[in-house]
């Protein structure tokens, strides 16, 4: 099984074996770096990683090409061997509310929604265009990101602006980093077992992209992206909530387009914005000691985290199970611990040691890091969007 996630920016990239259900992990390949000057392609397999360094720019269709090209040379890899191929689609709309095989019908209609996130819907279009080109006819699958969160109500979808626009333009809160949440739930209800079925859950997926969601149930009831991803928590470099006026006011003071404007608050606030030296909350947390901004922007980043938790944990009456992954998510026991401390009114008990240790773990892996005696279980658990891709690909093509 051959997983696909095509960004604006990056393509990654999995192949599975699959045996009896079961999938074990061949290869991961990271190019980074598109339509830079000096992209990298970084191939992870069992025998260790490759690193390799280009010194042209290179777009989607031609960065798949290369990887395929260093894969058939290095590792033997065949079209023909693939059972499927499945894709990473960031915004399906209220058309797509699963995963969907895809053919040409699929992809025009997929074309029309490029308008609801043309970084990324573009960048995911370019890619099943190019797997269809290099292999014609093998089955391929449309995994939706927004397609998790179909299940919010009413209440949580839709903004208070008038309903006849709202309808015209498809304009609602779709919600993001579902094909995590998924994996995240699944992962959950596989660890806990049947007392699962109806648990309270609160996810924080942490990295260059932050967002929190409530799930009951395995439902999700409310998230904090909206209608794109960049509604919601303090990221990288997205500003998270905004007072909407803010948008009109620099366009009359600073002679700037909405776009532009919009360009500022998703690539040049965040994190980035505030602390003004860097978008890595590693480099902020060593700098904070002694920079005032670095400082700030971590706190402001947990502040925003920890607000919307107390509005989650309310939303549900209460939570079983606060969960955190995605690069910071996953890797910074700091960051953990100061949304968490400000939790100890509701009797949430950090375990420090196992926090401290809940670092690096391998795709899937669960790691309790409350104390058995606190009112909420906090786990750290890696998410790996890919397997869950794979898994929703046999899903569609084999069921049955």
């Amino acid at each position: 099984m051959l997983i696909v996630n095509c960004g604006s920016s990056s393509i990654k990239l999995t192949i599975f074996d699959i045996d009896n259900g079961t999938f074990t992990r061949q290869l991961d390949a990271h190019l980074k770096g598109i339509n830079s000057q000096q992209p990298t392609l970084e191939i992870t397999y069992s025998g260790g990683q490759e690193s390799t360094v280009f010194t042209k720019k290179i777009g989607i269709a031609e960065g798949l090409q290369l990887i395929f090209d260093v894969i058939k040379r290095k590792f033997d890899f065949s079209f023909s061997s693939l059972l499927g191929i499945g894709h990473r689609f960031v915004h399906g709309g209220n058309r797509y509310l699963s995963s969907t095989r895809i053919d040409q019908t699929v992809i025009t209609e997929l074309e029309t929604l490029s308008s609801l996130a043309p970084l990324h819907n573009d960048a995911c279009l370019i890619g099943i265009k190019e797997c269809f080109n290099l292999a014609k006819f093998t089955p391929q699958v449309a995994v939706f990101d927004t397609a998790f969160h179909n299940s919010l109500p009413a209440v949580a979808s839709n903004y208070a602006i008038a309903m006849d626009i709202a309808s015209q333009h498809e304009i609602k809160r779709y919600g993001f980093h579902g094909i995590s949440n998924a994996f995240l739930w699944n992962t959950y209800e596989n660890h806990v077992g049947q007392d699962a079925q109806n648990s309270k859950i609160i996810t924080f997926h942490l990295g260059n992209g932050c967002s929190i969601t409530a799930i009951q149930g395995g439902l999700s009831v409310d998230t904090s992206m909206g209608f794109t991803p960049a509604e919601g928590l303090v990221m990288a470099t997205r500003a998270g909530d905004i007072d909407a006026a803010v948008v009109e006011f620099l366009c009359l003071h600073d002679k700037k387009s909405p776009s532009e404007i919009m360009e500022q608050l998703n690539f040049q606030s965040g994190l980035l914005g505030i602390s003004g030296v860097s978008s890595d909350m590693k480099t902020l947390l060593a700098l904070s000691i002694d920079n005032e901004r670095a400082r700030l922007a971590v706190d402001m980043f947990c502040y925003r985290a920890l607000k919307y938790l107390g509005a989650y944990m309310t939303i549900l009456s209460g939570a079983d199970a606060i969960i955190f992954s995605g690069g910071i998510g996953e890797n910074s026991p700091m960051i953990r611990d100061l949304i968490m401390r400000k939790m100890e009114w509701y009797g949430s008990q950090m375990d420090s040691e196992a926090n401290q240790q809940a670092v690096g773990l391998s795709p899937g892996a669960v790691q309790r890091i409350s104390t058995s005696s606190s009112t909420v279980a906090i786990y750290v658990i890696a998410s790996d969007e890919n397997l869950f891709i794979a898994r929703e690909v046999q899903r569609i093509l084999f069921a049955g």
